[in-house]
């Protein structure tokens, strides 16, 4: 069946319809919009390793909720002390700032950060970054069934008669366990010049080349991706939001 879209605001109760993303990712962003959700996107530029180096855990489920909540609480920040921060990407910020503001005093909103590792051979394992690492990796994976850990945090704000102000917080992790095929050296070595698994968590992805050496997974399949629809729906419903509020593009059959 095919389907195309067409761009339909509802207005389900009485809850906000807008819901900003603490994260440049690409493919977080094609999961939402393509569940109907199309979301203020907002990097949070933390750092990330000095967020890892203050826990008192290395319990994966609680690495990546923290990372998780570290980048959303960045966010939050900038929206409710933003005279006290100076944003990288100031031009965005100021792109979204301008959009919440018109929203209605006392309209509340979200704000929600991810955070995805992968836990292969008893090691947490972000994104690689360089060819080198990420061969490595991609060696190790061979045959192997790690675990990708997700962490999620939401955030509940409400627009006020001077910016923003914040009033809840929830956060929770998915995770799903994969099964590699066997990868050649010589495809191990094309997939890392394709630059593809650098920057994704675990040093592959799913939803790109990647996806021709995973047999199958045990879990969240969206969390792979790098946001459980699940689990933020579910965290989101905690803070008092609806989700067919957040709906703007509904799939219509054609």
């Amino acid at each position: 069946q095919f389907y195309r879209f067409r761009i339909t605001p509802l207005k389900i109760g009485s809850m906000t319809n807008r819901l900003v993303l603490a994260s440049a990712s690409p493919a977080r962003l094609k999961v939402l919009t393509q569940a109907g959700v199309i979301p203020l996107a907002w990097p949070a530029n933390i750092d990330e390793d000095a967020v890892r180096a203050g826990l008192k855990t290395t319990d994966p489920s609680q690495v990546v909720t923290a990372l998780a909540q570290a980048k959303a609480r960045h966010i939050g920040q900038l929206l409710t002390t933003p005279e006290k921060f100076c944003p990288d990407n100031l031009s965005q910020a100021n792109t979204v700032r301008e959009e919440l503001k018109n929203l209605p005093v006392g309209e509340r909103f979200a704000v929600v950060g991810c955070d995805s590792m992968l836990l292969l051979n008893g090691k947490l394992r972000g994104k690689p970054h360089s060819f080198e690492r990420a061969l490595q990796q991609i060696h190790e994976l061979s045959g192997a069934s790690p675990i990708l850990f997700t962490g999620h945090c939401a955030l509940a704000l409400k627009r006020s008669t001077t910016g923003f102000t914040f009033e809840n917080e929830v956060a929770g992790h998915s995770q799903a366990t994969l099964y590699f095929s066997e990868i050649s050296p010589e495809e191990a070595r094309a997939y890392a010049k394709t630059k593809e698994p650098l920057e994704v968590a675990g040093g592959f992805t799913i939803d790109g080349l990647g996806g021709a050496y995973i047999e199958s997974i045990e879990g969240d399949p969206h969390g792979i991706i790098g946001i459980s629809l699940p689990l933020v729906r579910k965290l989101l419903n905690e803070l008092g939001f609806f989700w067919p509020n957040l709906w703007k593009v509904l799939p219509k059959k054609s």
